[in-house]
């Protein structure tokens, strides 16, 4: 029976009946570029737009035709069983899809006739004990190594599904160059590995998930099946289940088409419904359509509403503040809902690639070929779009304001509020994020290294995580608490042509023993000076207390006289509080968060009064301190 979404949904109505029959008629599912269609690949080389990236493709091709295939390991694979580590088997697996990928788009454009090296990688390929990564395994393992179960009773994950999707691209590009039995083992090994477990499983939690997981497997198991499954009747019943959980997935975005999982995860998920909607529509002649809810509109606009300056994104929850909009999904998404603006974006993010592996979750061919060959359907002619002055996503709670939208270089400030049970949570109600000149001097710490202690009990003692990792209040030596019950209430927004504020009742997030009865903080951004203010209001049930505001930068941050002063690499600030005899403390928390890219210090400086009554209020001016204005 199709599922109740929270929006309107017409693929609910979809039939099995129905999709076989179109399925039957003379479309084509497989859209990407062949082997056979030399044009289209001659053109990424020789494109300017594409030129650099597909270069360094050719270039990851010959250094894999020259070396050995790297080696996957059981000790390797143990590792996220033994030490929390996933990193040093996963980058191996996606070293080797990585290779793959650039083998066929190398073959594709240098036109060799030598198919060998995608054999031997592709044969690799299906020959791993488990296309599922460590972290992902169920209960069919045994101490941390995957164990011989049925196939109806399978792990199918995301990097499952993701090396089913890799190896029906490679089967749909290359054809009949591959050898024969190759082709019979693609077919076998995804069959028994996703097609068979996802039919027969009824337990498949992201199939009703309301994150990027379910987007991101749900329209790869159906696109695996358009390119690979010859029975009609088998793909439709794949694709009506799918198109019902994709429900599901859109049912996670605000009615404003907001989503606390952020640009990262929007690039993921989003990306990969575009591409079967591509397929689908193309399969069935049009008949079929996942561009037809109306909230996709909505949703297409989030990735501009939450950026900061070119590149940069609010690094609310597990977001990443340096990253891109997903060319392919901008391109697609913005031709398809003329919204020329976001296919242009589509069109810039590739013009400024020289890596095609560089971009968010491009892992293998799939993500590759989209992205090159997407984005050169965009006009040059066509421009981005100029931000929104202010925007306000209410199923997230997340608020944004700017006062200079078209100065790439101009002050915005974005607060959130929602909740402490959010996907990828962190115990921030009432953060906030200060940017300017390409830079946030007041921050989120956003996402660390992924470990399985990070995704355990201990997840909140990670600076990333827990409250003291972020510009919220820390009340009577209490941090804010995990859960969806621990709650903010946004109490007012208000707007006009020269302030905006945001005002949140944050008390609700704090555990009992914190004795918070209530706890306003009202965001301000004054647009004729630059000027941000952070008032905090609060009441204790108790009259002996203490209050701290802390304020979190990835910057240094020093105490001078009254006031607090954070020195970015093109700007300084200033940040000076009301209460002249509050106590100013400020920590540099070395090698506090760990990244892909190594460790990062984190500064926190915490402003705490000492209050002997039931009341108390504390208000920080945040404005520049340097000649070059943070407005």
């Amino acid at each position: 029976m199709p599922t109740a979404h929270d929006h309107d949904y017409p693929p609910r109505d979809w039939t099995v009946g129905g999709l076989r029959d179109a399925l039957e008629g003379t479309g084509e599912a497989f859209t990407l570029s062949t082997y056979e269609d030399e044009a289209a690949w001659t053109a990424l080389r020789t494109d300017d737009l594409t030129r650099e990236p597909v270069e360094a493709l050719l270039d990851c091709a010959e250094a894999a035709r020259d070396g050995d295939i790297p080696s996957l390991t059981a000790s390797r694979y143990l590792d996220y069983e033994r030490t929390g580590n996933r990193t040093r088997y996963e980058a191996v697996a996606r070293e080797r899809r990585r290779r793959l990928s650039a083998l066929v788009v190398a073959a594709c454009v240098e036109r060799h006739d030598d198919f060998d090296p995608i054999l031997d990688y592709a044969w690799a390929l299906c020959e791993q004990t488990t296309w599922t990564w460590p972290a992902h395994l169920e209960d069919d393992s045994h101490e941390g190594l995957p164990s011989a179960v049925p196939s109806d009773e399978q792990t199918v994950a995301l990097f499952t599904v993701g090396a089913a999707l890799l190896l029906a691209e490679v089967d749909g590009i290359c054809g009949d160059r591959l050898h024969p039995s190759l082709r019979e083992r693609i077919r076998s090994e995804v069959d028994r590995r996703v097609f068979t477990p996802y039919e027969e499983r009824d337990d498949l939690w992201w199939t009703t998930a309301t994150n990027n997981w379910n987007a991101v497997c749900s329209a790869g198991v159906a696109l695996a099946a358009l390119h690979l499954i010859d029975d009609a009747g088998r793909q439709a019943r794949i694709v009506e289940r799918v198109a019902d959980s994709l429900g599901s997935y859109l049912d996670g975005f605000g009615p404003d088409g907001g989503t606390p999982e952020g640009v990262g995860y929007w690039n993921y998920g989003i990306g990969s419904y575009v591409a079967l909607a591509d397929a689908l529509e193309s399969a069935t002649d049009g008949s079929y359509s996942l561009c037809s809810p109306p909230n996709l509109e909505r949703l297409a606009t989030y990735p501009l509403a939450v950026e900061l300056s070119p590149g940069r994104f609010v690094p609310f929850s597990d977001s990443d503040e340096e990253s891109v909009v997903a060319p392919r999904a901008a391109a697609w998404l913005g031709r398809r809902l003329n919204d020329r603006g976001l296919a242009a974006r589509g069109r810039w993010e590739m013009a400024r690639r020289t890596d095609a592996f560089a971009g968010p979750n491009v892992t293998s061919l799939p993500e590759i070929v989209r992205d090159l060959h997407w984005a050169r359907t965009v006009p040059a002619s066509w421009t981005r779009a100029t931000p929104p002055t202010r925007r306000y996503f209410e199923g997230c709670e997340w608020w944004f304001t700017r006062a200079s939208p078209a100065d790439p270089d101009g002050l915005v400030v974005a607060a959130k509020a929602g909740h402490n049970g959010e996907p990828h949570n962190h115990n921030d109600c009432g953060s906030f994020v200060v940017h300017a000149n390409g830079e946030s001097l007041l921050t989120d710490p956003g996402r660390p290294e992924y470990d399985r202690d990070y995704f355990g009990p201990t997840r909140y003692e990670y600076v990333a995580a827990r409250s003291l990792g972020h510009s919220v209040p820390y009340v009577n030596g209490v941090e804010q608490a995990a859960g969806e019950e621990f709650a903010a209430t946004v109490l007012d927004r208000r707007s006009s042509s020269t302030v905006d504020a945001f005002e949140m009742d944050i008390g609700n997030c704090y555990p009992e023993d914190a004795g918070v009865e209530s706890l306003h903080r009202t965001v301000t951004l004054d647009q004729t000076d630059g000027v941000v203010s952070v008032a905090d209001d609060v009441t204790f049930v108790t009259a002996d207390n203490t209050y701290a505001s802390t304020l979190v930068s990835a910057f240094p941050i020093r105490s001078e006289e009254r006031k607090l002063v954070v020195t970015g690499e093109r700007g300084r600030m200033r940040v000076t509080p009301d209460d002249p005899n509050a106590e100013r403390n400020v920590e540099r928390l070395a090698d506090a968060l760990e990244t892909a890219d190594g460790t990062r210090d984190v500064w926190r400086a915490r402003i705490t009064q000492t209050v002997d009554s039931h009341m108390t209020s504390l208000r920080l001016r945040i404005e520049s301190d340097s000649e070059t204005p943070i407005s």
